[in-house]
């Protein structure tokens, strides 16, 4: 995939999220209180998680994973359900640390080898999403405290959908100009 896609994939999700929030921001509110503890949406983030995690590890061709290759999909399918029995508190929180822990792994791939200075962009914005992972990962609960301070107020939803929206925005146009 190609710099510019990655710019219109970032974009129309921040997009389509800000406008979502800035929409019906009291909607958003109920469902983002309820995240974090949700066993449904950490039993499918984790997996994803797990499962995008043995993918990576498959491809990235290490030396000394190499006699152990043929255990990653084992491994990934005992870890999923540890996972789940050990690591049930918080669980949605701790999985979307490591989602934003392995996205950036393509883009950073993609972002070397485009010639445009407009690409630290991208790398700027994948390195604060990987720093945001680890911290997840290590404290899941601030992502809990940041949703509440959030949704404490209707008018923080509100103009935090349109900031995010704003960033959607900027993406797209950053695609299709500077990274087309």
């Amino acid at each position: 995939m190609s710099l510019s896609v990655w710019c219109y994939l970032l974009g129309l999700i921040g997009l389509f999220a800000g406008l979502s929030a800035a929409a019906a921001p009291a909607s958003l509110s109920r469902t983002l209180k309820a995240l974090p503890r949700s066993p449904a949406a950490g039993y499918a983030l984790s997996t994803v998680a797990w499962i995008w995690a043995g993918y990576a590890l498959w491809n990235m061709n290490l030396d000394f994973m190499m006699p152990y290759q043929k255990l990653i999909p084992i491994a990934v399918l005992v870890c999923i359900p540890l996972t789940w029995f050990w690591l049930d508190n918080l669980l949605p929180c701790r999985a979307i640390g490591g989602l934003l822990t392995l996205f950036p792994y393509e883009l950073l791939h993609v972002a070397r080898v485009h010639a445009s200075p407009g690409r630290l962009v991208v790398v700027l914005f994948a390195y604060l999403c990987i720093v945001a992972g680890m911290v997840l990962l290590l404290y899941p609960w601030k992502l809990r405290q940041m949703i509440a301070w959030l949704t404490a107020r209707v008018a923080r939803v509100r103009w935090a959908g349109v900031a995010v929206a704003f960033a959607g925005a900027a993406f797209i146009a950053l695609g299709a100009t500077v990274l087309r």
